[in-house]
């Protein structure tokens, strides 16, 4: 698993995750799992929580509790990761 440490990180994975062949087809997965799919190859996840839409993960030494329910569609890549910086408390 590559140690992810700043936003542009996250933004570069969130690319090569959508753009790699080898995953199933994204389509056939629901937003949380979308969601789920993702932080599992990039992030320590708190695996506890797995029954909601809430997904704890570990970014840059810090835990972040994600609401999935509230997350825009996966695919769309402005407002989803416009959305993850918020979740993030990241300011640019």
């Amino acid at each position: 698993m590559r140690s992810i440490y700043v936003f542009d990180d996250i933004q570069q994975v969130y690319h090569d995750f959508l753009a790699n062949r080898q995953y199933p087809r994204l389509e056939s997965l629901n937003n949380w799992g979308k969601n789920r799919f993702f932080f599992s190859q990039y992030f320590r996840m708190i695996e506890d929580w797995h029954l909601t839409e809430q997904i704890v993960i570990e970014f840059n030494h810090q835990f972040y509790s994600l609401d999935t329910g509230s997350a825009p569609d996966f695919m769309d890549q402005e407002k989803y990761i416009a959305w993850l910086m918020e979740q993030l408390q990241i300011l640019r």
